[in-house]
């Protein structure tokens, strides 16, 4: 049986929607996705109970009352219904050790959700950094970022690649519980791992475009996933 594998999704407009690449990446790497609404406490118990895998995509900003802080003045967009949905997502599925993977933000919410904050506008915030920058293409590979032993080591078995990060918000406080597993040039955490689950992994960039593309560790990064689930 393949891994059944729920997906959260971007709210725009009255509508949900997610691009094709995560579904395609999963499917890729041999599990089935299905995509999750938003719904929040209680009721996200029978929905985690469908599924063997949770990812966390990406999207707008989170709102900084979930990490105790005033929002910034260049704060962007936020869902609190979103945000709501995918911390109950979250926690339903941690407290079980159901693998998880983040990716953008993502990986920004599963630090928030343990208890980390983020930098809320990286242009004003950190101007020196490179990953806000826009892409010429989301496939477009832009920035090295160093791999420190762990399981994203593992999994990609080297210690350096190259990525296509392209975000608002960015790691601040890492959550005490997770570990740093990956950091760009210009210092921004653009990978988390958490050393007693079974599988929680997040990145700052998107390995589902990279997947799609043939990337080699992209491709390592989703088979990993679907492996554990």
């Amino acid at each position: 049986m393949k891994p059944i594998i729920g997906l959260t999704m971007h709210g725009v407009d009255k509508t949900s929607q997610i691009n094709d690449v995560y579904l395609q990446s999963i499917i890729q790497a041999g599990g089935i996705p299905i995509c999750l609404p938003y719904i929040a406490g209680e009721d996200v118990i029978p929905v985690i109970n469908k599924i063997d895998g949770l990812c966390l995509i990406g999207g707008y900003d989170i709102d900084p009352r979930f990490f105790d802080q005033d929002p910034h003045p260049n704060m962007g967009v936020t869902v609190k219904m979103r945000d709501e949905s995918e911390l109950a997502y979250f926690y339903e599925a941690f407290d079980r050790d159901m693998p998880i993977l983040g990716i953008c933000r993502g990986h920004q919410l599963i630090n928030v959700a343990l208890g980390g904050t983020l930098i809320q506008d990286i242009p004003s915030q950190k101007p020196d950094a490179i990953c806000h920058k826009q892409l010429s293409s989301r496939t477009e590979t832009t920035h090295k970022v160093t791999i420190y032993p762990g399981k994203l080591r593992e999994i990609t078995g080297v210690d350096t690649i190259f990525v296509n990060s392209f975000h608002h918000q960015a790691i601040d406080r890492v959550a005490e519980e997770l570990l740093e597993c990956a950091v760009s040039s210009d210092g921004i955490v653009e990978g988390l791992e958490h050393p007693f689950k079974k599988y929680c992994v997040s990145v700052q960039w998107h390995p589902e475009e990279l997947a799609i593309v043939k990337d080699e560790y992209a491709i390592k990064l989703f088979r990993s996933f679907i492996e554990a689930c």
